[in-house]
């Protein structure tokens, strides 16, 4: 039941996407879109910045979509609002199941942030202020990125790359032998223990992460969050604690679509987070 309820959010969400134009109505806000960040289809993304902007603190985000579905323009009119605020907004496709299975989907992240590095300051973004964000499956994978550093260490990186995480409605620790979203995206014959951020938090160099769940999800319990912040300040790591008692798993992110304008709270939240750790 909970896959059909997340089907038909996410369709509504669903907005053709553009090639390249300058927003009607402010034409100083660009977007420059499917620029190619590996050699698959999906691993393609899109850049929405202002005009003459210079080394701007930069988001990259991953849609969520139970690692099945999604797509990068369904959040991309939030990037305006991000440009007007003065960072940089990259909005990324990657691979999906049944094509793939896990780790592909953070490795896939680590793809996008290593070209990043190299292509944003072209757009005004600054390669050494890319903060990772996601929702859902998507804020999963960023999470582990933010994590495990193994993954970045693959591509050549550390830490270092990731100025910060935001996770919108992530599953910080679930088990893919019960829940079904998971079971097939997910090796349940490995040890569970790598597919889960929580097991990661060891408070050391790990970047600040900015938690943001609804209270009243259906999906991802915000207990899995109240116990993730937790086992981060008990090791000492940088937290920030958003927990909206009036919403749940898809009014954080359903806002973001393409006729939409995100909520005020929600995008000073984010741009608060940013500018006090950039």
């Amino acid at each position: 039941m909970r896959f059909y309820i997340y089907w038909f959010f996410t369709c509504l969400a669903c907005f053709p996407s553009a090639q390249a134009r300058i927003f009607e109505k402010d034409p100083k806000a660009l977007e420059t879109l499917n620029l190619s960040y590996g050699k698959h289809e999906r691993q393609v993304l899109d850049v929405v910045h202002l005009e003459g902007a210079k080394d701007c603190p930069v988001i990259l985000f991953f849609h969520g979509g139970s690692w099945r579905w999604g797509r990068k323009d369904y959040h991309r009119t939030i990037g305006k609002q991000f440009a007007k605020a003065g960072v940089l907004f990259a909005t990324a496709n990657y691979r999906l199941y049944p094509e793939v299975r896990f780790p592909a989907f953070p490795e896939d992240a680590v793809f996008a942030l290593k070209w990043l590095r190299g292509h944003v300051a072209k757009y005004g973004g600054d390669p050494k202020k890319i903060f990772l964000m996601g929702h859902s499956s998507g804020a999963h994978s960023m999470a582990l990125v933010g994590l495990d550093e193994s993954y970045l260490k693959k591509e050549g990186g550390d830490f270092s790359w990731v100025k910060g995480v935001v996770a919108m409605s992530c599953p910080y620790y679930f088990d893919p032998s019960k829940e079904f979203l998971y079971r097939d995206v997910f090796d349940v014959g490995t040890d569970h223990k790598e597919f889960m951020p929580l097991n990661h938090v060891d408070g050391g160099t790990e970047p600040p992460i900015l938690v943001m769940h609804g209270l009243l999800d259906p999906l991802v319990a915000a207990e899995r969050a109240e116990v993730f912040i937790k086992k981060v300040r008990a090791a000492g790591g940088k937290v920030t604690r958003k927990i909206y008692s009036s919403h749940g798993h898809f009014s954080l992110v359903r806002r973001t679509t393409s006729w939409h304008i995100w909520p005020k709270p929600f995008l000073k939240d984010v741009v608060g987070f940013v500018r006090e750790n950039e």
